[in-house]
């Protein structure tokens, strides 16, 4: 049997054993999709990954969008040629059932369904006029000149910074005392003087109970209701929630499933990416 140290990370190398070639299908190409169909079809085995959208990269590629981080891309780029030059058979605009499993009957599934746009029960947040930042990013949808971004912590804020570049006078508004509370300190250094230079508004300590067309209503801690309004877009950026919707069904057909990645919890990239790595390398 010939092995490799594996070295987690974008640059990674993989384990090459002698196993039987087995058939994975893995569902999903996100970052963690990518990584992980990479390592199993440098294993040995044969790898079909499925991608409900026309694009790789999940919401590792929005990330790119805003100011200074056009470099995420490369990390993206070079997982797809890992793909493509190890031979993963990739398919496009193929939503993946429980039935098609069953069909396939491949020997395991992982699953790399990612997150998407965290939707909170609040009023008024499912009136058509109300945009999700990643539609925004992906250019779906298009903001007007004044814009509330619901949502201070990193997405709300580099969702404003984007705006912000673009010439858009942005507002953003944040449950917590600060914005960017969740982001590491030297990249916060940076989105606030994003926000300096751009100009771009904060309201704080508000916690969003209702939404309007052209703003919303908000509660302070002291008990009292304000509004803030007459924008002529809101953006709803409050971060993303895991999507999971196959576990159960596809585990009841193929035992050996596994599920990685965003699919699990939102968060970094890093972690995604060694979690992929860690369960196509051991299975």
């Amino acid at each position: 049997m010939l092995s490799d140290k594996p070295v987690p990370g974008s640059g990674c190398r993989t384990v090459k054993t002698g196993r039987n070639t087995e058939e994975y299908h893995v569902i999903g190409g996100d970052v963690a999709g990518l990584c992980a169909a990479f390592v199993a079809k440098e294993r040995g085995h044969e790898v079909t990954l499925y991608e409900a959208g026309e694009k790789l990269g999940g919401n590792m590629r929005l990330a790119a969008y805003p100011p200074g981080k056009g470099d995420i891309t490369n990390m993206i780029r070079s997982y797809i040629h890992r793909c493509q030059k190890d031979g993963v058979e990739i398919k496009l605009n193929h939503e993946v059932t429980a039935d098609f499993i069953k069909e396939e009957n491949p020997d395991s599934v992982i699953l790399a369904t990612g997150s998407r746009t965290l939707v909170l029960p609040i009023e008024g947040i499912d009136h058509p006029s109300i945009i999700y930042g990643s539609d925004l990013l992906e250019g779906k949808r298009a903001a007007g000149k004044k814009v509330l971004v619901v949502g201070g912590g990193m997405v709300g804020c580099e969702t404003a910074a984007f705006l912000g570049e673009q010439n858009h006078e942005v507002t953003v508004i944040e449950f917590r005392d600060i914005v960017g509370a969740d982001v590491i300190h030297e990249h916060r250094v940076y989105l606030m003087k994003d926000f300096e230079e751009y100009g771009i508004g904060q309201i704080t300590g508000a916690k969003v109970c209702r939404f309007f067309e052209d703003g919303v209503e908000y509660e302070t801690a002291d008990g009292e209701h304000h509004e803030a309004g007459g924008y002529d877009s809101v953006v709803l950026s409050m971060g993303y929630r895991n999507y999971n919707p196959l576990e159960e069904q596809v585990k009841a057909i193929v035992p050996d499933t596994y599920v990685i990645g965003d699919a699990i919890r939102a968060r970094r990239a890093l972690d995604a990416t060694k979690e992929a790595y860690d369960v196509a390398s051991q299975i």
